[in-house]
């Protein structure tokens, strides 16, 4: 039976969240981040298997003092 989508997200969002801690102890100005997850089920005459994919893109700026 494939894993539920929470349980696929599961080690993405902790993978993530220990990102963001590091990204956080820089001090960056700003953080964004987009996330994308491809999942796709299939399905034979034996076995059902499941896989998931995914991105995470991070832009994290630091704007100048102007001098």
């Amino acid at each position: 039976m494939p894993d539920t989508l929470r349980n696929v997200l599961e080690p993405i969002t902790h993978a993530g969240q220990a990102d963001l801690d590091q990204l956080h102890k820089a001090q960056p100005d700003e953080i964004t981040v987009e996330f994308g997850v491809h999942r796709a089920v299939e399905a034979g005459v034996v076995i059902t298997k499941g896989r998931a994919a995914s991105h995470l893109q991070v832009t994290v700026p630091w704007k100048g003092d102007g001098g």
